[in-house]
């Protein structure tokens, strides 16, 4: 699974290419002689829209919708446009891919020609801007989701290293990384068979979404991560937590993973809203009460995507008109309700209900809350062109110090050379 410092990109554990009935090409949408029509949605992962496709069938009589999950979707999509046949009628982008697809906006919907703008059901200002091009002037497409950050921590673990297991309390643990670094060391020298926190991997994604800029400069997408100093001083912290043996180093979102979360051999793990669901998957129904959430470090987002509906599409308005109601606020407020997906506008994170949530899993931790506050007033983050093409880079390296086979530092440089090379420069 591709990982990336935005990480917009949400990997289900196990997933498979789904293709139901699409032709090989990967989608389209048909017509039938009735008048009905099909619209094919696709997406790397699952957004929980399965519940909303029926919902939408039955409002829709004449509508009907067939769900594709591919795993390396951009890829595909580069090829479909290429070849300008086999894109479906919606597909769903990460915030870290749909910069890739910028350069080719015109073979996509302008979404503003079809009544999309930010006025009449407003999403968060800097997330609906990301999905504009040309000045605003084109609406590439609508963003589904955020995913506020969070710790996700085992409270019969943090009982017995002598730490508070109340969500406030743990979240004022660490205001910092680095503070959450010295609470891993203070839990290992208490606990010796669980790691604090499952992986570096995670915990980089977490630093990188504080970045106003990552990899490349927003002015001119000019690589820039050689210069970018306090990203190297997130990569160090990051790795560190293999030296001091702070991190399990189990892969994010391998069975290594979803086994250390269950049998209590990681204590924490970074935890965006939409990773809940997969927490609770992975730990199984025997550890509800268990876990709790807190507040990561400094806050910020860490994923959330868009829908877009590419010029091929048979049926462009019906197209628009399921992606609209999709990532509306009304149907985002029922997804969070339902399944912790955070919504991606203000009227919802704010909105009472959803600030009251708490999840009975994660011993009633006030969820709603903690999560609208980790990306309310945050600022945009830039994506370049190229971030999921040299993301990779520094992932690798990462795993290379949680194998004992380089020093966080001469991982750091390697990672630079081979980004660079990747970003062509």
């Amino acid at each position: 699974m591709k990982y990336h410092a935005s990480q917009g990109i949400r990997v289900a554990a196990g997933a498979a290419v789904l293709a139901l009935t699409v032709s090989a090409c990967g989608g389209g949408s048909s017509g039938s002689a009735d008048g009905s029509v099909t619209l094919t949605v696709t997406t790397q992962v699952d957004y929980g829209y399965r519940d909303l496709y029926k919902e939408y069938e039955k409002s829709h009589p004449g509508v009907k919708i067939k769900e594709v999950l591919i795993e390396d979707l951009p890829k595909k999509l580069v090829t479909q446009l290429a070849a300008n046949r086999g894109a479906s009628d919606v597909v769903g982008l990460g915030d870290d891919t749909i910069g890739k697809f910028k350069p080719s906006h015109q073979r996509f919907l302008n979404l503003a020609d079809h009544g999309v703008n930010n006025t009449d059901d407003p999403w968060v200002k800097w997330a609906y801007d990301y999905g504009t091009v040309e000045n605003g002037k084109y609406v590439l497409g609508m963003r589904t989701d955020l995913g506020g950050l969070g710790i996700c921590y085992r409270t019969d673990l943090f009982k017995k290293a002598g730490l508070p297991t109340d969500p406030a309390k743990v979240g004022a643990l660490w205001p910092t990384w680095d503070k959450f670094t010295e609470t891993g060391e203070k839990f290992r020298a208490k606990v010796k068979d669980a790691s604090f926190t499952a992986n570096t991997g995670d915990v980089w994604v977490g630093m990188g979404n504080q970045h106003k800029e990552t990899f490349f400069a927003e002015s001119d997408d000019s690589f820039i991560a050689d210069e970018n100093t306090s990203l190297e001083q997130n990569f160090l912290t990051a790795a560190n937590m293999s030296e001091e043996k702070v991190s399990g180093g189990y892969p994010p979102f391998s069975p290594e993973m979803a086994n250390a979360l269950k049998t209590g051999k990681a204590a924490t793990a970074v935890c965006p809203a939409w990773k809940l669901d997969r927490t609770k998957e992975a730990s199984g129904p025997d550890n509800a009460g268990k876990w709790s959430v807190a507040a990561a470090p400094q806050g910020g987002n860490w994923g959330g995507s868009y829908l877009l509906v590419p010029k091929q599409s048979k049926h462009p308005k019906e197209a628009v008109e399921l992606a609209r109601w999709l990532t509306s606020s009304e149907v985002q407020k029922k997804l969070f309700l339902a399944k912790g997906y955070l919504s991606s506008h203000p009227a919802v994170y704010n909105d009472p209900e959803v600030q009251a949530k708490k999840d009975p899993y994660f011993s009633d931790a006030p969820t709603g809350k903690i999560f609208a506050e980790a990306v309310d007033g945050m600022e945009p983050i830039y994506r370049g062109t190229k971030d999921s093409d040299v993301a990779s880079s520094f992932m690798n390296a990462l795993l290379r110090v949680e194998q004992g086979k380089q020093k966080p530092a001469d991982a750091w440089d390697q990672a630079i050379d081979d980004a660079k090379k990747v970003a062509g420069e």
